[in-house]
């Protein structure tokens, strides 16, 4: 498909990047000429320098055969006005990126229709509720459900008292209905089989029915009994607001440590219980004042990653068991595991996630998940009468490139399928996969 891109910034160009490795044909617009020719021989897409909303533009470019519009600038009003352009001129299916939540919220279907922007995607909710998601489950590091909630995928890292250290899987009786389907050791993605084993500092990914992952973690992995909810966050931006509000609202007691007192009032005034502090997250005489150690979990969001880092560091040596970090640089997240921060993860690569679930939706795909970076990928996949595998045994199917199909939802029932398992028209199928493999499975399979 053709899909044009607005904005070359971090989203953009690792939305991108994802576009390239699913076959799709990008053309990228930004303004700026610096942007265009950094990125000559780092992007296998076509560059243009330009505005993203000049229609003579666009129309240079051609637009009869554009299947998605996606505008990511640095400006709500620029990415709004160029998709609006862009579904005038004719582009079936456009996206944008607003960050000011107010806009979308007080949109209904017939304003969005009008405007002619089919999704907008706000990075720091996106972000908000993906951690959210993962605090709640605070023995796993991500966490993501299918099939309305009955299958789900959990991943854990292994610490050294792991009882089945460097056990071969095929002696390890899991719960049944849970299936080990990834292994990231030393940033490289394992999709797992009978001699495969766990190591010190590895991350395991299990999915499975809901009440099997959750047998397992409370088996293996669960630290329920000193987890009582209390977070103190560092930063007050737009994802820093965002979090404290769905936290608060989740039963979590929040604490907020800012340094600007602008944006502390701002979410002062949306949020009812949480503590706003106005001062250094890096001051330890601040953090002892403030009792931060008393807290289950820290999280730095300011816009610094070497600052994150610091502040997660000087929470984990006062003794806050959980460490979250954001960063804008996606390559820290490897270095900062290494290092002891328990969860890393960049706003950039799950807003390109989120919008990439989009674009991926008319192929068949029902939902898709992304896991560390986009080392690994979970989709789920609607069977039809045309796909290859309809009416055939799991064991009779040799799928393309590396991937497990983990779960078969088929109606209200979700099935761990067996070598033996048929797989019928309008089951859905959960597989567990590797990036470069998911462009030859969607081409199979739908």
């Amino acid at each position: 498909m053709k899909i044009i891109v607005v904005g070359a910034g971090k989203v953009g160009y690792s939305l991108s990047q994802r576009l390239v490795q699913d076959n799709h044909d990008v053309y990228m617009i930004d303004r700026s000429q610096e942007r265009i020719h950094n990125l000559e021989h780092v992007l296998d897409v076509s560059l243009v320098q330009g505005n993203g909303s000049d229609i003579q533009l666009l129309n240079e470019i051609g637009m009869d055969d554009v299947g998605m519009f996606i505008a990511v600038t640095d400006s709500d009003e620029v990415n709004m006005l160029s998709c609006a352009v862009a579904k005038i001129a004719g582009v079936p299916t456009t996206v944008a990126r607003v960050r000011d939540t107010n806009i979308a919220e007080h949109m209904d279907d017939t304003m969005k229709e009008r405007l002619g922007v089919d999704l907008f995607i706000n990075p720091e909710m996106v972000t908000a509720q993906e951690l959210l998601q993962i605090l709640e489950t605070p023995s796993a590091i991500d966490v993501e459900e299918f099939g309305q909630g009955s299958v789900r995928l959990m991943e854990f890292k292994i610490k050294d008292d792991f009882p089945l250290l460097r056990t071969p899987l095929k002696d390890v009786c899991f719960p049944e209905g849970a299936l080990l389907v990834g292994i990231l050791r030393h940033g490289e993605m394992i999709i797992p089989h009978g001699e495969s084993f766990v190591q010190p500092h590895d991350s395991v990914f299990f999915l499975g029915l809901k009440n099997a992952i959750d047998t397992l973690e409370r088996q293996w992995f669960s630290n329920y009994d000193t987890f009582h909810k209390r977070v103190v966050i560092i930063g007050a931006g737009l994802l820093g607001q965002n979090l404290a509000v769905l936290l608060e609202r989740a039963g979590f007691t929040v604490k907020v440590i800012e340094k600007d007192i602008e944006r502390c009032e701002q979410l002062a005034a949306k949020v009812d219980k949480a503590i706003i502090i106005n001062g250094d997250g890096t001051d330890f005489d601040l953090l002892e004042a403030e009792e931060v150690s008393d807290n289950d979990v820290i999280i730095a969001l300011t816009a610094d990653d070497k600052l994150n880092l610091l502040v997660a560091l000087v929470g984990k040596h006062m003794g806050i068991p959980k460490t979250v970090v954001r960063v804008g640089r996606p390559e820290y997240i490897m270095l900062m595991e290494q290092v002891g921060i328990d969860i890393v993860f960049s706003p950039r690569l799950l807003t390109a996630g989120q919008i990439l679930r989009f674009v991926r939706s008319g192929e068949g795909v029902v939902s898709i998940s992304t896991f560390e970076g986009g080392k690994a990928e979970s989709i789920e996949i609607a069977i039809t009468e045309q796909s290859p595998v309809a009416g055939k045994q799991l064991k009779d199917i040799r799928l393309p490139g590396k991937a497990l199909v983990g779960v078969i939802l088929r109606g209200n029932e979700a099935i761990v399928p067996r070598g033996n398992t048929e797989i019928l028209v309008g089951d859905h199928i959960v597989l567990f996969t590797l990036p470069e493999s998911v462009t030859k499975l969607l081409n199979y399979l739908t």
